[in-house]
């Protein structure tokens, strides 16, 4: 048992330290079993001196292939102390995802040093000074560093392990270690590359192509299922010897096999193109997307939802409700009825013919029939085969590189250019890390750039501002309380990064909005009346024509007026020019806002008003309805209603008046 292992090879007294290695009992541990987890290959069991280990739930493997005796143990020994107590007794478990970065990253610098003659890592804490000075110099240097800026990243992590599990004690071989690390660490937010966002005319293009693909999937369900579910229903009256070799169902007439023919292009690809609508109108990770169940989608009060699973930046994993497009959610369901298809036809073979199918066959027909992932199962014509993929790959259904193959423009290179991603890769692996693209290069794809165009998409096409897609990055009313209660800090300031570089184009944006709107004379709130009295001060009697003695052209103003503006935020329902020292952060209740001096609404926010009175007063309306000894308990919840139904009249009626002419 781990247990037995743990107290084996670790001293755990406040801080944590290695046992000392015994080749004895480093053998006697080998065969203890770790864990056992389920694949499509079969169960996998992971002893103490395998060369891989996978944990139940776990996607991919931590390997220990060429670590051979001390550093082997080693680096076991460091494995199981983090995912067991973390940095110190007490301490939080590391994650797996974690723990295998850190012992990769231990080990491709250990093996370089076995290459010295080095055996162990623990060697390092005696070396001496000049000598573990020009290792890592010729470490460096030998994996070109100074360009793969994560090679000292990684190093400098694992160092951090090293000390915490007592390999290097010494503070002299820990400064020089930082002292040749640290000029190369800090390279990295220098030469960071945003990712890139897709640029709008690919994007529509794409879209285009998967969502006609979907229609004609849809379209022909009805045909595809029927020839499909007439398969499995014959299953049991086939010989077995049909079954020796693969899972291949012969059992159709020649006219059921040629209209299958014809429908099977219509969805061979079909969960390739469902993967891209997924990416694209959510706003998923990669690995959000490919943790859906085949039951994901489901509506409420008229929207699309996806349910997935988040494991990034939470302890264990939290349900996710994304709000999605209704392409999205239609693809999804199609797939998830696709889907129960082939898991039917499996349990069915397995049932009738389990004796006679290959091993391997039969182990993934057990894995698929129980498993629900969206996207692992194959739409193959006549069989059932299953995948347990979770990393893009070169030839996997997820790499949309093989789907499309779209070269750019050059309005589509100036418009890169303009958000500061015109890069093909920004892979420091890649052969064409950071190099731009020219005219007629196929667009480079990767799953995490449709994050990054979707957030881009909402501010671009002003669909939300950048409190929007700071704070909630999804719907306003479904996010707000999944922000505070599922994703917490670090989730938070993966979006405030993810966002930083719309910032000066929002407030153009905004700025544009209220001087446009202005001049219309349609602005709301306390502060939208003093915006136009000061918009009057600055332009004089010229505020109509748009021109002024201090601004050659309107377009002089805006610019002067966004640069001064960095305390502008924007809401849903309205904009704040007070900026962080505004104390209703959340602005849960608008109706705190309309009498503020900085509060501004435009006719672009009418619609959420309108909406904020409709709901307040159909609430109000069911308040009216509750039992006479109930109502004063929710007196207060009464209030705010009606406190938030003034608002909305007060606002409505300002937007819907001309400024000039009262």
């Amino acid at each position: 048992m781990i247990h037995d292992v743990l107290e084996a090879v670790l001293k755990v007294d406040g801080v944590i330290r290695l046992q000392p290695y015994s080749e004895e009992q480093y053998q006697r541990l080998g065969s203890t079993v770790l864990w056992q987890a389920n694949r499509n290959t079969g169960v996998m069991v992971s002893r103490f001196c395998d060369d891989s280990w996978l944990r139940g739930g776990e996607k991919s493997s931590i390997t220990f292939h060429q670590a051979n005796d001390e550093l082997g143990y080693e680096l076991r020994a460091i494995a199981l102390g983090m995912l067991s107590h973390g940095a110190g007794e007490g301490m939080q478990p590391v994650k797996w995802g974690t723990t295998k970065r850190i012992i990769r990253c231990s080990k491709r610098f250990a093996l370089w040093l076995q290459a010295q003659n080095i055996r162990s890592l623990h060697q390092l804490d005696t070396l001496p000074l000049l000598r573990l000075r020009h290792l890592i110099r010729r470490f460096l240097t030998e994996n070109n560093a100074s360009k793969h800026i994560h090679i000292a990243q990684e190093v400098s992590s694992a160092l951090y392990w090293w000390q915490q599990y007592g390999i290097i004690r010494s503070a002299e071989r820990v400064d020089l270690f930082t002292e040749l690390l640290s000029p190369l660490i800090a390279l990295k937010s220098s030469l960071r590359q945003k990712h890139a966002v897709i640029p709008t005319r690919i994007m529509k293009l794409m879209l285009k192509v998967c969502e006609e693909q979907l229609e004609v999937a849809e379209a022909h369900f009805g045909q595809w299922q029927v020839i499909q579910l007439a398969l499995n229903h014959r299953i049991a009256e086939l010989n077995p010897a049909h079954f020796n070799r693969d899972t291949f169902i012969d059992a159709l007439s020649e006219n059921e096999a040629e209209e299958l023919n014809h429908l099977h292009a219509c969805f061979e690809r079909i969960r390739r193109y469902v993967f891209v609508l997924v990416m694209a109108y959510s706003g998923m990770r990669h690995s959000e997307a490919m943790a859906l169940d085949d039951d994901a989608a489901f509506s409420r009060d008229g929207i699309y939802y996806l349910r997935s699973e988040l494991s990034k930046t939470t302890d264990g994993s939290q349900a996710l409700e994304w709000v999605v497009s209704e392409q999205a959610y239609r693809g999804v369901k199609l797939l998830g009825k696709m889907n129960a298809i082939y898991r039917q036809r499996a349990k069915q073979l397995i049932q009738y013919y389990s004796k006679s199918l290959p091993e391997k066959r039969l182990l993934d027909l057990q894995f698929g029939s129980k498993d629900t992932k969206l996207f692992r199962v194959k739409h193959t014509k006549q069989s059932a085969w299953f995948s347990n993929q979770s990393k893009t790959t070169k030839n996997g259904f997820n790499n949309v590189n093989t789907l499309f193959s779209i070269p750019v423009t050059q309005a589509d290179i100036e418009q890169l250019e303009t958000l500061g991603c015109n890069v093909q890769s920004v892979s420091a692996t890649s052969k064409n890390f950071r190099l731009p693209y020219q005219v007629g290069i196929p667009f480079n794809f990767t799953s995490h750039q449709f994050r990054h165009t979707f957030a881009w998409f909402i501010v671009a096409n002003r669909l939300g501002d950048l409190d929007d897609i700071k704070y909630q990055y999804k719907h306003l009313e479904s996010s707000m309380t999944l922000v505070y209660s599922h994703r917490g800090y670090n989730s938070m300031a993966e979006l405030v990064r993810l966002t930083e570089s719309f910032e000066t184009y929002l407030s153009e944006q905004a700025m544009t909005d209220m001087v446009s709107a202005a001049e219309q004379g349609h602005l709301a709130g306390r502060g939208g009346q003093k915006f136009v009295e000061r918009l009057k001060q600055v332009l004089g009697d010229d505020f109509d024509s748009g021109s002024s003695p201090h601004f050659a052209n309107m377009q002089e103003l805006l610019a002067y007026t966004a640069k001064h503006s960095s305390n502008f935020r924007g809401l849903s329902h309205g904009y704040c020019t007070k900026g962080t020292s505004c104390k209703v952060r959340n602005v849960a209740d608008p109706s705190h806002c309309i009498n503020c001096d900085s509060y501004i609404a435009t006719p672009k926010h009418l619609p959420h008003w309108l909406v904020i009175k409709k709901r307040c007063e159909q609430q109000l309306t069911a308040f009216e309805q509750f039992p006479k000894e109930m109502q004063p308990r929710f007196a207060s919840f009464k209030g705010a209603l009606t406190d938030n139904l003034h608002a909305a009249n007060r606002i409505i009626e300002q937007l819907q008046i001309n400024i000039k002419e009262a």
